[in-house]
């Protein structure tokens, strides 16, 4: 937002407002994350979700809420959501984030039995990362067919294209005041869906009020402060800051550059090196690059438009790569990395305090490296030599290199997976299949024989072509990248635990797949187990005083938190737990990184030609791809619940446990647990999936992958649940 913006419009009274029904068979525009963001501050508030990760309970009815609102009026929504980000020259971490001590005060709060404060510092912790969500709410946009799309960069350029384009493809936008910096009419800032009216802003209105031109306009809101550009340093000297002053210092020297220009030596602007950053700010505006209707990327004003503009918005790449990104091949992060130079890692939800999550970080640079490899290798060369590193938080000046391109490259490495329908055709048929997933893939590998007709090298008059060929290969990939497949396509160990694992599943229940892919490396990086890390909170197993019990519970409460429970869509009130949200964020690094190495591997495959490249199933391929959503605490809090009401109630029959308690205990879930559908099924889930992770330890103990001690403490645990689970 413009900084006050909304504050002076008010006072000015410059809004005005009309009934809905004036949009009936308006096609509008609707920047994505300005809509996204009023719906997590209204409808989809949940507090909580800071407090157990994951992707807030109600968010898929709120907006399916929203958009049938908005449907009831006749409006036609088209969204258009971010792209790649403005290159920023300002240094990572040079701001405060304020983000971990409201959090850390939620929890302080929350254990001292104050919830509603609580609460309350979760709920303005500003902990939702929007891209997390971006998938999840495609897939709902596409369920009720609403038509939407990314940007090359920010929907605000996107936006104003669509809407001066002379075929009209959308006729209004609705999205935030900094749309009035380009060049538009008018704005709908606000939509009263329950009253039936919108709130709108008048560009020459707001001019004429002011008295003063476009361009002055435009140099007051960059002054201001937004997303691209701080607050010009001397206005913030003032004790209250409001958009009048940056009005007042514009009309005294006519221009920004002249206002800037005027305080050259003012400490704060040297220091920020302003001159740039409002100069680079103002051409990324007007010179905005877009998705044109023909396919190609261009500056807004093209006409006018420098030759550097590499300079202010970011490196170009081949409109081939933007393409992808507004059909929602693959997400921006990857790309936003290469750009960019830096990965900037900030504290996950638990505020990143052990150190082994510090450790870990370092130890998925290998993986992160790879996906960056895959990206770079059909680039030129300018990018496959970029330098690119990655910083933290907690030690935001030591740079750790991604050093991307080696030799072989991944791609080369690769090379011998290209199955075609008529392999995949056959080997569904065997299989009794018609699904591509990971236990497909390990199937189909399981014998040397079987494995053998997998590896075929590229052939240029036969490449790949459907959906299905893209996703098997993909994900074939991705199991030798992370050592459960050989170059010869053969199983490893963990790919042969992984194989029984999958195997050993109950007829007709939920697939565990991408969790136990997870689990598996959460076991070879030496995370999952029952130990604590070196930083202890409370949410542990709390009520149980016998230490190896506590072990069981920590390690079997944190297994099912790789699960997700099946929620009724409205927000969590029930107990929390800041130790398996610790837990979490290996699982969600984790996860984000191998989604990103699919996207990635996906992305390579196009880029090198592998497969055909025009078609209509972008998304589609997308959404199919494994790691799309993240998960939260709530089934690992179950379990954990679970275990402890057993053993209390126990404790009266010598710690012998009866059907009596467990019934008992699977009756308190469900009084405790009210935003679950049925949280007794939800446990018998995880116990099935914890028995499939069971199968897998033993298979890696007997050739020797994992230390004993890790295999006993799955195994142990696994004995003393056997007479306490339903």
């Amino acid at each position: 937002m413009i900084r006050h913006f909304d504050i002076f419009t008010g006072e000015r009274r410059l809004h005005q407002q009309s009934t809905l029904n004036l949009l009936k068979e308006t096609r509008l525009g609707i920047e994505g994350a300005y809509w996204l963001r009023k719906l997590l501050q209204s409808s989809g508030k949940e507090p909580a979700t800071a407090a157990i990760g994951g992707i807030p309970i109600g968010l898929k009815a709120a907006i399916e809420k929203e958009l049938n609102l908005i449907k009831s009026f006749g409006i036609i929504p088209f969204f258009v959501f971010n792209g790649l980000s403005v290159i920023r020259k300002d240094k990572p971490f040079s701001t405060e984030d304020s983000r971990p001590t409201k959090r850390a005060q939620a929890w302080d709060a929350y254990e001292k039995g104050r919830q509603e404060q609580a609460f309350s510092s979760w709920g303005i912790s500003n902990s939702i990362h929007q891209p997390d969500l971006l998938y999840f709410v495609f897939n709902v946009l596409r369920e009720n067919d609403v038509e939407f799309m990314r940007a090359p960069y920010s929907a605000w350029g996107q936006l104003v294209y669509l809407e001066r384009h002379p075929k009209g493809f959308i006729h209004a936008i609705y999205g935030g005041s900094e749309l009035l910096m380009y060049d538009v009419e008018k704005v709908i800032v606000g939509l009263d869906l329950e009253k039936g009216v919108y709130t709108w802003l008048n560009k020459k209105s707001i001019l004429n009020d002011l008295a003063i031109s476009d361009e002055q306009f435009l140099d007051i809101c960059i002054l201001a402060g937004f997303e691209y550009c701080g607050t010009f340093p001397p206005l913030t000297e003032y004790t209250s800051f409001t958009f009048k002053s940056v009005h007042d210092l514009i009309k005294q020297f006519k221009t920004g550059f002249n206002a800037v220009q005027s305080y050259a030596d003012h400490s704060g602007v040297i220091k920020q090196n302003y001159m740039d950053i409002f100069c680079r700010t103002r051409c990324a505006i007007k010179y905005h690059l877009v998705l044109t209707d023909e396919g190609r990327v261009e500056p807004l004003n093209a006409d006018n438009a420098p030759s550097d503009i590499h300079e202010f918005i970011g490196y170009r790449l081949p409109d081939e790569i933007y393409y992808y990104l507004s059909k929602g091949l693959m997400a921006p992060q990857v790309i936003n990395t290469l750009i960019s130079g830096v990965l900037i890692e900030n504290p996950p939800l638990c505020n990143g305090e052990t150190q082994e999550y510090r450790n870990f970080l370092n130890q998925l640079l290998d993986l992160r490296t790879q996906a960056m490899g895959l990206l770079t290798q059909p680039l030129h060369q300018f990018y496959q030599s970029r330098r690119v590193v990655s910083l933290y938080w907690f030690e935001p000046s030591v740079e750790h290199v991604l050093i991307h391109n080696v030799a072989p490259s991944a791609h080369e490495i690769l090379s011998t997976w290209n199955v075609l329908e008529r392999g995949l055709e056959d080997e569904r048929k065997a299989q009794k299949t018609t699904t591509i997933d990971f236990a497909f893939c390990l199937r189909a590998t399981a014998t040397d024989d079987q494995a053998a007709k997998t590896i075929m090298p590229k052939n240029n008059d036969k490449i790949i072509d459907a959906k299905e060929e893209i996703l098997a290969n993909v994900q074939w990939e991705l199991l030798q990248l992370r050592d459960f497949l050989t170059p010869s396509h053969t199983h490893t160990p963990w790919g042969i635990a992984f194989r029984k694992a999958l195997a050993s599943s109950k007829p007709n229940s939920e697939s565990h797949q991408e969790q136990l892919f997870s689990a598996l490396e959460l076991i070879r990086f030496r995370y999952l187990n029952g130990n604590l890390y070196s930083r202890s909170y409370n949410g542990g197993p709390t009520t149980v005083r016998n230490e190896e019990e506590k072990k069981h519970i920590l390690l079997i409460s944190r297994t099912l938190s790789l699960l997700s429970a099946k929620y009724k869509g409205i927000p969590w009130v029930a107990p929390l737990s800041r130790e398996l949200l610790v837990f979490n964020s290996f699982i969600k690094a984790l996860n984000r990184s191998l989604r990103n190495l699919c996207e990635m591997l996906t992305l390579s495959t196009f880029l090198n030609g592998d497969c055909w490249k025009e078609r209509g199933d972008y998304l589609d391929i997308a959404l199919s791809l494994p790691f799309l959503q993240d998960v939260n605490t709530g089934l690992g809090i179950i379990v954990k619940t679970y275990l402890e009401h057993i053993i209390t109630s126990s404790v009266d029959n010598d710690n012998k446990v009866s059907s009596a308690h467990i019934t008992d205990a699977q009756n308190k879930l469900e009084e405790i647990f009210t935003p679950c559908i049925d949280v007794k099924e939800d446990l018998r889930n995880g116990f099935l999936f914890w028995d499939e992770v069971v199968v897998a330890v033993q298979s890696l103990k007997t050739t020797g992958s994992i230390s004993a001690d890790l295999a006993s403490q799955f195994l142990n645990a696994n004995q003393w649940l056997s007479s306490r689970r339903p």
